[in-house]
């Protein structure tokens, strides 16, 4: 597999038309849930931590959720793929994926935080 492939393959991390779609075509609209969301990411991501390390399943579930909710709304197919899945294994009660899957969704939070200061300056300038 070409590293093309890889790409091609893996969601985006930004979805720059869908982030305009979500927001009417209003590009600052997008920015500014852009901009939410990535300010947002670290109180999500400490409070399921959290609720993980206490093994507080229903404590799990809002910052899962809110988590996956937001995604919706910002064009980040990367990132809403494992919190889809992350909110799944707290539904389905999957005790022994839950490492695994907030690990990944970890993964995918710590990329997006990496490469949201250029990504936003990319849904900000581009048409």
């Amino acid at each position: 597999m070409t590293e093309t492939d890889s790409a091609q393959a893996a969601p985006a991390l930004l979805d720059k038309k869908q982030a305009l779609a979500q927001a009417g075509g209003n590009r600052e609209l997008a920015c500014d849930l852009f901009r939410m969301l990535l300010e947002e990411l670290p109180v999500l991501q400490s409070q399921l931590a959290q609720a993980i390390d206490s093994g507080a399943r229903d404590a799990m579930w809002d910052p899962a959720h809110k988590l996956y909710g937001s995604t919706a709304y910002c064009g980040v197919p990367a990132l809403r793929e494992t919190a889809r899945a992350m909110e799944e294994c707290i539904k389905q009660q999957q005790t022994d994926q839950l490492q695994a899957c907030f690990a990944r969704l970890s993964t995918e939070i710590a990329r997006l935080q990496e490469q949201g200061p250029q990504l936003a300056e990319q849904l900000r300038a581009e048409t």
